[in-house]
């Protein structure tokens, strides 16, 4: 069931400053959708809308069947959680939270036994008689969630919440966001520009780019089917590898203007390898960095430098090298850089058939990069 549905929805500060342009958008009840992009692409101005803090120019924004137009911020049932907190400093912790219950005229009783609960859920508890300014970054963010949770609003609204955190931190309320999202199963709208964010938290992503939707879907579809070269590059650390097709590839379809692969579908190997039927292509190492788990090399070919991640920790690569792809883990992209999808069987075949053929060394180093052909 949609909770919230943007029809045709438009944002204009002038006239030639267009900044969302029929943006058509159903998030569904319950779920944890994070609104992501690059600064400037209209997801905070998407979430304001939402809000009721800024009009929308055009289009309408439907919440559980009622058209918001007209409606007030007060009167949508919502709760907004922003990146400075916005806490009173004169207050307390537990005067903060309480002041909207005593503008609503909660009864006395109830506020206390509501600022309890509230409390121990965001570990505020031995808290509640300091002041902000006494507070970490952190447990001010937990104030700021407390606030708005005393309203059990039936939507969540966070722009940016975590962004004034250190990472540690950042990874600390990120399991505290996801664990009280199953807690209160109630909808969350999370507004960041933060991949990690995005994937690690959000049970649906809209990829935004100005003001367009560039993808919609969970974490795992976007980061495994990306519907273009935007969402391919952006979703991803370090972004897929997109090489331009310059006619000298050989056995990839012909309106593939791009092809695309992950880091960690790269397999280095030494320079004197070939591996039949993959894509392959030579470089040098420029760089690698060791991450623990993994090393991220960098690797400078003739179609530009490229990232690969290798897991073999005991096997350190320098110099000349062959970056192998095996071709199920290429992804085409067409001139417009959207993605081609091959579904006919015969077409499948067609690909598949590439890995029983051979080509000679030396055009292989001529091209720089090749497949195997019969």
């Amino acid at each position: 069931m949609n909770k919230i549905k943007l029809v045709d929805v438009k944002k204009s500060y002038e006239k030639d400053n267009t900044v969302i342009e029929n943006l058509n958008l159903n998030i569904e009840e319950g779920s944890f959708t994070v609104l992501l992009g690059p600064s400037g692409c209209g997801k905070s101005t998407t979430l304001r809308m939402i809000a009721g803090l800024e009009k929308e120019s055009g289009g309408e924004i439907i919440m559980d069947g009622n058209s918001m137009k007209g409606v007030e911020p007060g009167e949508r049932d919502i709760a907004m959680v922003f990146q400075n907190y916005a806490l009173y400093p004169t207050m307390t912790v537990r005067e903060n939270i309480e002041f909207g219950l005593k503008n609503n005229r909660v009864p006395k009783e109830e506020r206390r036994k509501q600022i309890k609960e509230i409390g121990e859920v965001v570990g505020l508890t031995e808290y509640m008689k300091r002041r902000p300014q006494s507070l970490s970054g952190g447990q001010r963010q937990r104030v700021a969630l407390a606030r708005a949770m005393v309203k059990n609003p039936s939507v969540f609204l966070m722009d940016e919440p975590l962004s004034n955190l250190d990472a540690k931190l950042r990874s600390q309320l990120r399991t505290e966001l996801i664990e009280l999202h199953h807690r209160l199963k109630t909808t969350f709208i999370y507004v960041t520009h933060d991949q990690v964010e995005a994937m690690s938290m959000g049970t649906d992503i809209v990829l935004l780019n100005e003001g367009k939707i560039m993808q919609k879907g969970s974490p795992l579809e976007i980061y495994n089917n990306p519907a273009n070269v935007f969402t391919a590059q952006f979703i991803g650390t370090p972004p897929m590898n997109i090489l331009k097709n310059d006619g000298k590839l050989l056995k990839v379809p012909k309106e593939a203007a791009y092809i695309g692969f992950r880091p960690e579908h790269g397999i280095l190997q030494k320079s004197d390898f070939w591996m039949d039927g993959e894509l392959s292509l030579r470089g040098k190492v420029v760089t690698h960095e060791m991450l623990g788990s993994e090393v991220l090399y960098k690797v400078e070919t003739d179609y530009g430098r490229i990232n690969v991640k290798a897991f073999d920790l005991g096997t350190q690569f320098e110099g000349d090298v062959v970056v192998c792809i095996p071709q199920e883990k290429l992804y085409y992209f067409n001139d417009k850089e959207e993605r081609i999808a091959y579904a006919e069987e015969k077409e499948k075949k067609s690909l598949a058939g590439v890995r029983s053929s051979k080509i000679t060394r030396s055009s292989q180093q001529e091209a720089g990069i090749c497949m195997t052909r019969v």
